[in-house]
C-alpha cells in the first residue's frame, strides 16, 4: 500500500513521502505487527509488547492504539484492511511487507 516503518524515525512514511511520528506504544504495536505478519496477536501480547504492563479487565489501551493506527493509513477506518479484528482472539496484520 506505499506505507514503511522507519525504525530510526519511530514513524510511518505515507506514500505521499508525508511523515507520521508514531508515540512509543503505536511504534511498538506497528514493529511486532511487521516482525509477526499474518500472525493473531491478542490483546494481552500486544499490550506486554507495547507497555510492559498485563492485561487487565476492562483495559481498552490496545483497542484505543489500534484505532489510532489505522487512522494513519487506513482509506476506510471503520473496515479495516491492514489491521484486521479477529473478534474473540485479537489482531492481525494483513499488510504487505517488504525489506
Amino acid at each position: 500500500n506505499g506505507w514503511e516503518l522507519d525504525i530510526n524515525s519511530r514513524s510511518l512514511i505515507g506514500p505521499d513521502g508525508e511523515q507520521y511520528k508514531l508515540p512509543r506504544s503505536e511504534f511498538r504495536a506497528m514493529l511486532h505487527f511487521c516482525e509477526n505478519p499474518g500472525k493473531i496477536q491478542s490483546r494481552a501480547e500486544l499490550l506486554k509488547k507495547m507497555t510492559g504492563r498485563e492485561l487487565k479487565p476492562h483495559d481498552r489501551t490496545v483497542d484505543v492504539t489500534i484505532r489510532r493506527i489505522r487512522k494513519h493509513f487506513e482509506s476506510t477506518p471503520d473496515t479495516p484492511e491492514i489491521i484486521a479484528t479477529i473478534h474473540g482472539e485479537g489482531y492481525r496484520f494483513c499488510g504487505d511487507l517488504e525489506d
